[in-house]
């Protein structure tokens, strides 16, 4: 590896650090407090550009390994000249693909793609662990607290500096009789916006130490199993339905490509789109209306409500959508509500159409077709990341937070190209 491209892996690594870093925080008494978005895009775009300026010979070279997500943005591009306020649409597609498509190509330039990996696992790693003891210590020392429904804050007062995390708490049945006894688990947000998102980033760290599992290496399985049930305890006590989905669903995918039952991965891939269809039809027949006698976390609530809106809305733009980013002022914003679809296939299908969909479908799922082929063989790296790809899928079904400026969306980018040796140019270790 050159001087050059040792500079330009540094860079994109500096990149992701801004991308998962730059998005955390900590609650104070008037809600969330972050940096400012516009310092963490100038970060990332400074990024990114130096570690083009160094990879530019590779990044070229590999181009064509990004081809799916520069298709996409291409067509969220178009549905701008149809969007009913295309200066607010054009910012936001600026905001989300001008540092995504870069950092993309960055990952499928990377020389050392293996190290990067494990360099970015060791990253959500330290987050996920820096949450649950900042958690912890809140909790354990906390004296105010602001209720309010569900979500709680908790704050500590340091000398007249507010300091804390979030709590929304998640009954659970624990005897064969429904809510007799009934399990509260508290659900904290750590040094991250919401439960949801700490929740995301343990599962995220869960899948790829399943996959890293050092099965042969005596020497590392305590450290392994140390910092496994640490984060798989975090991810429990998160609650997250999303992110236990998406880790059981991965490292059963885990499993099925180190075992070679490629086409049986390929079927879970098939069963996974059916069953976020299944999920989308149900919801839009069914009335949402809470029942004090069933428990919380089997109810989808706010969920099934935003989804039947949007797919009442589809009726009439699913060819070509209404344009990138305008979800919210054209579906809900009219009738009065603050919300988002919560599920990116339903997200991509109002704003970008069937075109956009299918576009997104083969961004996200061609390194996972490739990767099963039969009789391919798939270093560890490449199964960790492909089971990310189909785990994040599983965990967007019901969010919507990839294709928005936010952190999950870097991870996916970074993601995607990092699985650009399979387009047939191996880059070397």
């Amino acid at each position: 590896m050159t001087r050059s491209e040792t500079l330009g892996r540094r860079f994109l690594c500096f990149a992701l650090l801004v991308s998962l870093v730059g998005f955390l925080g900590f609650y104070g008494a008037n809600g969330f407090v972050a940096p400012p978005p516009v310092i963490v895009l100038g970060l990332q775009m400074l990024a990114v550009i130096l570690g083009a300026v160094f990879l530019r010979k590779r990044l070229f070279r590999n181009a064509g390994a990004i081809l799916p997500l520069i298709l996409v943005a291409a067509w969220a591009a178009a549905t701008l000249l149809w969007a009913d306020d295309p200066a607010t649409a054009l910012q936001r597609w600026l905001l989300v693909f001008m540092p995504s498509l870069l950092i993309c190509a960055l990952a499928a330039s990377d020389p050392r793609p293996r190290a990067t990996l494990v360099w970015f696992a060791a990253l959500v790693s330290g987050i996920v662990l820096a949450s649950g003891l900042f958690s912890g210590i809140v909790v354990a020392f906390w004296n105010w607290t602001i209720p309010s429904d569900a979500l709680r804050y908790f704050l500590l007062d340091l000398n007249g500096w507010l300091v804390g995390i979030t709590e929304g708490g998640r009954q659970y049945s624990i005897a064969t009789i429904p809510r007799e006894p009934v399990l509260y688990i508290p659900r904290y947000s750590g040094l991250t916006s919401n439960p949801n998102s700490l929740a995301l980033f343990a599962a995220i760290i869960t899948i790829t130490l399943a996959a890293y599992a050092p099965w042969n290496r005596p020497e590392k399985r305590i450290g392994w199993v140390l910092l496994t049930v640490a984060v798989v305890f975090l991810l429990l006590l998160s609650g997250s339905r999303a992110a236990l989905g998406m880790t059981v669903i991965s490292i059963l995918f885990v499993f099925l490509l180190q075992t070679g039952r490629h086409t049986l991965a390929r079927w879970i891939v098939v069963l996974i789109l059916g069953a976020a269809a299944a999920l989308y039809i149900a919801a839009w027949f069914t009335v949402s209306v809470p029942d004090p006698e069933q428990l919380e976390v089997l109810q989808l609530r706010a969920r099934s409500e935003a989804w039947r809106i949007a797919m009442q809305a589809l009726l009439n733009v699913w060819p070509f959508g209404f344009g990138f980013g305008m979800t919210q002022e054209i579906v809900y914003a009219p009738i009065g509500l603050q919300t988002a679809v919560h599920s990116l296939p339903l997200t991509s299908l109002l704003e970008t159409g069937l075109i956009g969909f299918l576009l997104v479908l083969v961004a996200w799922f061609y390194p996972v077709i490739r990767a099963t082929r039969q009789n391919s063989e798939n270093s560890v790296a490449l199964v960790a990341i492909v089971a990310l790809l189909v785990g994040l899928f599983v965990h967007q079904a019901a969010d919507s937070s990839v294709f928005r400026y936010h952190w999950a969306h870097f991870v996916f980018v970074y993601l995607i190209g990092a699985s650009a040796w399979l387009s047939g140019s191996r880059a070397s270790e």
